[in-house]
C-alpha cells in the first residue's frame, strides 16, 4: 500500500510535469477518487503549485531553473529606496511561468512576463555585462544564445541594478541593500573632465561604470552632484574627435542634446541633458528617468514590451499612441505627444524610431500608463557607417500621415532645432553646414500648405 503510494506520487509529480491540471483531469487521467487525488497533491507539497480558486482550481509542476529552484520573489523598489515584495514569479511545467502577485489574481505566462521583458541585458551595456559574467554564473557567452532560463538566472543572480524599478531573486535583492549601502560618492562637477574619459575606457575595455540599460550607442551611469544636488545620470560618448567617426558622433551628440531642449521648449517631457567636452570625446549626460535621487527608482516599461504583449503590431508610434489611447492604457494628451515626437523625429533625421525608444511610467494600480520623458531624439540619418561620415541630402517629410494636429508645432520645433544646430560653434563646419540645409528646407515646409484633419 505504502510502495503504491509513493507510486502514485511519483506518477502524479511526473504528470503535472507536462502541463496544467484541474483535479477532475487528474481523476480521470489515474483512475482515482477525489480524496486520493487530494490527498497526493498535499504529499507534492512545494514541488507543485496552485492556480485560481476553488472549481477553477489547477495544478502544475515547479521546474528548477539552473540549480536555482523553480520560485523567484520580484521587488518593487520606490522612490526612497525601499524594497517592497510584489510577488512571486515560478518556473512550472512546458517552461510556463507563473506571476502570482501579492494583491491580485495569478497569471500564466507562456514565456517571461511583459513587464520584466526590458530586463534582458542588450546593447553596449548589457554586451559587457554578457561577457563579464557568463563564465562566473555558467551561461552562454552572446545574449542572442539565451534561452528565457539563462535571462531568468542571470537577472536573480546579478539583476540588483537593472533599468526601472523591479530585482528579482533573493540573491538580488540581497546585493541590492549591499549595492545602495556600499555606493560610492558622487562625482562632483569639478571632477566630471577627469572622470568621464577614464569611465569611457573602461566601457569599451568591457567594464561600464554602473547599472544596465539598453541602446547600441557607447555608454556608462554614474552618479553626480551639482549644487549640492545629486542625480544618476546615463552618459554616452563619441569615439575620439580626431577619427571622422568620432566628429560626426560628436556632432550627433549635440544635436541630440539640442532635440532634448527643444522638445522641452514645446511642453513636451523630455530627458534633461548637458553636454561635456573631455579627453578627446564628447560626452551627452542625460539625467536617468527611471532613478529618484540617489535610491529612488520609477517604474519604467518600454513601448516595445507593452506593444508585444497587448497588441503585437511594432509598426510605428502613432499607430501605437492611436491603439493605447483608445485601449485606455494611454491619454489622449500623452498620445498627442508620441505622435508630436514622431513627426519631429522624421523632420530632424529621427530614422530610429524604433519601439525600445520611447517608453511609459506605469502607475500602479491603474491599467493607464504615462508617457516617459523623450530620449534617443538626434539626426540618426547621418549616423557614421563604415567609417565614414554620410553628407547625403535628408528629404523632409512634406505631411505625415494620422497626425495632422500634430503637424504645425512640431514643424515649428524642427525649424528651431536646425536653427540651433547650424549654429552651435561645438558642431563642426562641415556637418553645421548640413544642418543649415536642412533649415533652409524645414522653414520652406513651413510657408506651404497644410492637411487638416
Amino acid at each position: 500500500m505504502r510502495a503504491s503510494n509513493l507510486d502514485n506520487t511519483d506518477r502524479l509529480l511526473s504528470f503535472l510535469g507536462t502541463g496544467v491540471y484541474s483535479a477532475p483531469e487528474i481523476q480521470q487521467r489515474f483512475r482515482l477518487s477525489q480524496p486520493t487525488v487530494s490527498r497526493l497533491l498535499a504529499q507534492l507539497g512545494d514541488r507543485i503549485t496552485i492556480i485560481g480558486n476553488a472549481r477553477a482550481r489547477r495544478y502544475t509542476k515547479i521546474r528548477d531553473v539552473r540549480g536555482l529552484g523553480g520560485e523567484f520573489p520580484i521587488f518593487k523598489i520606490d522612490t526612497d529606496g525601499n524594497a517592497h515584495l510584489m510577488g512571486t514569479l515560478f518556473a512550472v511545467a512546458q517552461d510556463h511561468f507563473l506571476w502570482n502577485p501579492v494583491n491580485a489574481s495569478a497569471q500564466l505566462f507562456r514565456s517571461l512576463p511583459w513587464f520584466i521583458a526590458d530586463l534582458h541585458p542588450e546593447g553596449f551595456v548589457g554586451r559587457a555585462f554578457v561577457r563579464q559574467l557568463h563564465e562566473e554564473l555558467g551561461l552562454p557567452p552572446r545574449s542572442i544564445d539565451w534561452n528565457e532560463d539563462h535571462a531568468l538566472s542571470a537577472l536573480a543572480r546579478r539583476g540588483e541594478d537593472p533599468m526601472g524599478n523591479l530585482v528579482i531573486g533573493q540573491e538580488s535583492i540581497e546585493r541590492y541593500f549591499r549595492m545602495v549601502r556600499e555606493l560610492p560618492a558622487p562625482i562632483k562637477e569639478n571632477a566630471i573632465a577627469d572622470t568621464y574619459p577614464r569611465f569611457a575606457q573602461e566601457a569599451l575595455d568591457g567594464q561600464p561604470a554602473g547599472s544596465s540599460a539598453g541602446g547600441e550607442q557607447p555608454k556608462f551611469t554614474a552618479n553626480v552632484e551639482r549644487s549640492g544636488v545629486v542625480r544618476s545620470v546615463l552618459v554616452k560618448f563619441s569615439p575620439p574627435v580626431a577619427t571622422i567617426e568620432g566628429r560626426r558622433w560628436a556632432d550627433l551628440l549635440i544635436c541630440e542634446h539640442h532635440a532634448l531642449e527643444v522638445v522641452q521648449n514645446s511642453g513636451i517631457s523630455a530627458a534633461q541633458s548637458t553636454i561635456i567636452e573631455a579627453g578627446g570625446r564628447v560626452f551627452l549626460e542625460v539625467v536617468r528617468f527611471d532613478r529618484a535621487g540617489l535610491l529612488g527608482r520609477l517604474p519604467i516599461i518600454s513601448l516595445r514590451a507593452i506593444d508585444n504583449e497587448f497588441y503585437g503590431f511594432q509598426d510605428n508610434w502613432i499607430n501605437a499612441a492611436n491603439r493605447m489611447a483608445n485601449d485606455g492604457r494611454l491619454s489622449q494628451e500623452d498620445a498627442g505627444s508620441l505622435r508630436w515626437l514622431s513627426v519631429f523625429g522624421s523632420l530632424i533625421g529621427n530614422n530610429d524610431q524604433h519601439f525600445g525608444n520611447a517608453s511609459l511610467i506605469m502607475l500602479d494600480g491603474s491599467r493607464l500608463n504615462r508617457l516617459a520623458p523623450a530620449y534617443d531624439l538626434l539626426p540618426m540619418f547621418y549616423r557614421p557607417m563604415d567609417g565614414a561620415a554620410p553628407s547625403r541630402p535628408l528629404t523632409l517629410p512634406a505631411v505625415v500621415p494620422g497626425a495632422p494636429n500634430e503637424w504645425p508645432s512640431a514643424l515649428a520645433s524642427a525649424c528651431q532645432f536646425w536653427s540651433r544646430t547650424k549654429s552651435d560653434l561645438r558642431i563642426s563646419e562641415k556637418f553645421r553646414v548640413i544642418c543649415a540645409e536642412n533649415c533652409k528646407m524645414a522653414n520652406g515646409l513651413s510657408a506651404g500648405p497644410r492637411l487638416f484633419a
